[in-house]
């Protein structure tokens, strides 16, 4: 089992953080959520019964960043201390790159759309496994993915144009 487990981390390990640091923007908190996650598909493992890991693991992702959004909400944030400058270079090459182009598009829609999108087209998960995923309907899935689509279509052709 722990071969199994790391052979699956090695496959996965980078299309999760991806869909992580696009939820959160911020490099410390995808890899701490991406560490959490598997350390919670360990477990789940141990019981056996997983069919299809990939959106399982994704399922785990997404429900693991919505408890640390919760978690997160609990606390009160003070802002008297002057915001620095945490920038590193791996966070200036990602900005620089398309992929932050998308997620920054991504942004300007609805996050059950963005969600959609960032499932199907960006982590190559099918209509139905994003549907499960999400704990919606497949014809629901498909429509906010029609919309997010049309949307960021529209927001290109428009950006294109200026």
């Amino acid at each position: 089992m722990e071969l199994e487990l790391e052979q699956i981390y090695r496959e996965y390990m980078n299309d999760l953080y991806r869909y992580l640091y696009s939820l959160t923007h911020h490099h410390a908190l995808a890899e701490d959520l991406l560490q959490e996650t598997f350390s919670k598909a360990h477990v789940a493992l141990l019981g056996g019964g997983i069919r299809d890991i990939k959106p399982w693991l994704f399922k785990v992702a997404y429900y693991t960043y919505i408890d640390s959004v919760r978690k997160e909400s609990r606390f009160i944030h003070s802002d008297t201390v002057d915001e620095i400058d945490d920038h590193t270079p791996e966070q200036i090459t990602i900005q620089k790159d398309s992929f932050q182009k998308l997620l920054d598009l991504l942004e300007t829609i609805k996050p059950i759309e963005k969600q959609a999108i960032l499932l199907c087209d960006v982590h190559d998960c099918t209509n139905e496994q994003a549907a499960e995923i999400l704990q919606l309907k497949l014809n629901t899935l498909k429509s906010h993915l029609a919309r997010g689509r049309r949307k960021l279509r529209e927001k290109l052709t428009k950006e294109e144009n200026t």
